[in-house]
């Protein structure tokens, strides 16, 4: 008879294993620490597990205890140190007082960035009144990992740990390191597991005990790409070239066009709205936000920032900044330090644009710099401007006012305003403020009048 199937619930208390160094790293870093698609690999794991509504999460921390804590905090987060790290059998049994009340505890590897929620659901339903569940998978080679035992009728009969970080090859069925246990037979027995030769406490010789009671785990096969372990750098490579595919598979099955996957980057922490456009060789980082209908690329990058409807963000680079919606950037246009660049706005060769807001249809076409400036509305930022905004210990402001039309080779020597309609000449040095309307020319700039035609405040 199949196992009965259970619901997750609010009972079900997770606990994530975070303790380890991972020695073949060669890291000064945790491995759990380790990016995979901008995340820290636990901090997968802690995004799927949070996928099953637990009533509660623990992880448990060791080496570099502090740095894992601060990396995954959250008001959700309950940490267990494990001071000595004795196996992951010592590690589940610190956890037994904060587990207290759960009647189902989910064990999870902080080292598995890609295993999904939905094939940790298929494991805790398939466990069903079993005291013991795990996920397995088929590889061609078990290499340094857990080797799954069956018997004779297909049970799951023991898990044969490889110490010495070698171990048999050949296809086998790996152990992958995810349990799902009942947890008062998993509390009665955590605590009476033997010590290995290595002087550690394994949490997989709780398979051979429940065999030895007659009720054997429930054996769940998961997807190989999901449940690939690794120990170094290379392995690390493949998880993220695994996570990435997976990335862009989603964003493009969501109505997101992409059109060289092999050369586009996005961090599982981007979101990006159907009717989204990214040509070859971008890369899309951190908190990203992209809006529907607009183009990204080729050749830009994005972090930390907001591209909102219809805007082109072409071969540029944004940081930390937001894209008002039709705006367009590029080629090769800068924006960073929380800059907002207006609706409408033309970006081009070589702008740089740093913590400014720029108003709706800002024109800034060449090689010029905004730092630290504000721009009204319709302002022309002519080729080769630059806001002088540094005197060698602070910043100041520049303000612009709009329908401005600031000449070529202009410097504005902050802090210093330009009045809605004003204008300088090519070649300006303006360390002064110029009026609504003025216009200025020369070095130092000297105020000639009126601006001609019809661009004053009315």
């Amino acid at each position: 008879m199949a196992p009965r199937p259970r619901p997750m619930s609010a009972d079900l208390c997770v606990i994530v294993l975070a303790a380890g160094r991972g020695t073949r790293m060669k890291s000064a870093l945790p491995k759990v620490l380790h990016p995979v698609a901008g995340l820290p690999m636990a901090a997968h794991v802690l995004r799927e597990a949070r996928e099953l509504a637990p009533g509660r999460i623990i992880v448990v921390t060791g080496f570099e205890g502090a740095k894992v804590q601060d990396a995954l905090r959250g008001p959700d987060i309950v940490f267990i140190e494990q001071a000595e790290q004795l196996g992951t059998g010592h590690a589940v049994k610190l956890c037994a007082e904060a587990a207290r009340g759960f009647g189902e505890i989910l064990v999870l590897n902080g080292d598995s960035p890609l295993v999904a929620a939905q094939t940790l659901r298929k494991m805790c339903e398939a466990r069903g009144e079993a005291p013991m569940g795990m996920l397995t998978c088929t590889v061609a080679d078990v290499g340094a990992f857990g080797r799954v035992k069956r018997n004779a009728s297909g049970a799951v009969e023991a898990i044969m740990e490889q110490a010495g970080g070698t171990g048999a090859t050949g296809i086998a069925e790996r152990n992958a390191g995810q349990y799902s246990f009942a947890a008062a037979w998993l509390w009665n027995r955590v605590g009476k597991l033997s010590k290995s030769s290595s002087g550690e406490y394994y949490l997989t010789e709780l398979a051979a005990v429940a065999v030895a009671e007659g009720t054997p785990p429930i054996a769940v096969d998961g997807p190989a790409d999901e449940l690939m372990g690794f120990d170094d750098r290379v392995g690390l490579a493949e998880a993220e070239r695994l996570m990435r595919a997976r990335i862009l598979r989603d964003h493009m099955l969501a109505g997101v066009t992409i059109a060289d996957p092999a050369t586009t980057y996005i961090d599982a922490t981007v979101r990006i709205a159907p009717d989204v456009t990214i040509l070859q060789s971008c890369w899309l980082s951190g908190a990203t936000e992209v809006e529907t209908g607009t183009t990204i690329g080729p050749g830009s990058t994005l972090r930390n920032s907001r591209v909102e409807a219809g805007a082109t963000v072409w071969q540029s680079t944004v940081e930390d900044s937001t894209i008002c919606e039709n705006a367009h950037l590029g080629p090769y246009a800068h924006v960073r330090g929380r800059s907002v660049i207006g609706p409408e706005c033309h970006l081009g060769n070589y702008a740089e644009v740093n913590r400014s807001t720029l108003g709706r249809g800002v024109k800034m076409h060449h090689f010029s710099y905004l730092g630290d400036a504000t721009v009204g509305d319709e302002a022309n930022i002519a080729a080769g401007v630059i806001t002088c905004n540094y005197d060698g210990v602070n910043k100041h402001p520049t303000v612009i006012g709009a329908r401005a039309f600031v000449g070529c080779d202009t410097m504005l020597v902050a802090p210093v305003e330009m009045g809605e309609g004003a204008q300088t000449g090519a070649g300006t040095v303006l360390n002064r403020d110029l009026g609504p309307g003025m216009r200025a020319v020369g070095v130092p700039a000297r105020v000639l009048g009126p601006r001609s035609g019809d661009h004053g405040t009315d």
